[in-house]
């Protein structure tokens, strides 16, 4: 993280860049609404499972900037710029021996925008520390379809999911070098 802030006025901008790991993920399994069972009554009840998952092991990264108001100890800002990362969208049903397993991944950019406040400590022993509290969000607008095949009889089945965005709120502690 970068800030200027212009000579006699309380304005400031900043760029700022940030690698983190961020394992979000949803699962979901309906016995009742399988492709097995909405195809072919006869088969016997699936557990089919559906999967989506955001930053997984390459985690998510930032690049933004940060346009601030200071007013004695507190810095208000809001900032923009862009979210980097990587979603994958599995479904598998493990009735009829392993037959229909799908996946998808995909590494695109988005948008974040958000805001908050920093605070410089005013103690003595921590006059180069600050704490700030921020709310960004991530738009992230994926929409990913899996693909696969039923190895029981060739059938190709498909599975979409839509990721629109996450909301994120941070607390931090910050030195200033």
């Amino acid at each position: 993280m970068h800030n200027w802030q212009f000579d006699g006025t309380p304005f400031l901008i900043g760029l700022e860049a940030e690698y983190g790991y961020l394992g979000l993920g949803g699962n979901t399994s309906d016995p009742n609404s399988s492709v097995f069972n909405s195809y072919r009554p006869s088969y016997p009840p699936s557990n089919a499972k559906s999967s989506t998952n955001v930053g997984g092991q390459y985690g998510y990264g930032f690049i933004w900037d940060r346009i601030g108001y200071s007013f004695e100890r507190a810095l208000f800002f809001i900032k923009s710029g862009a979210v980097f990362t990587s979603t994958q969208t599995t479904f598998s049903d493990p009735a009829q021996d392993q037959s229909l397993n799908m996946s998808t991944k995909s590494n695109k950019a988005g948008f974040a925008l958000g805001g908050g406040v920093e605070y410089a400590l005013p103690y003595a022993w921590a006059e180069d520390l600050s704490i700030k509290v921020e709310y960004l969000y991530l738009g992230i607008n994926r929409t990913q379809t899996a693909t696969g095949v039923d190895t029981l009889n060739g059938d190709t089945y498909t599975s979409t999911s839509h990721i629109s965005g996450i909301h994120t709120a941070k607390v931090g502690v910050n030195l200033k070098f």
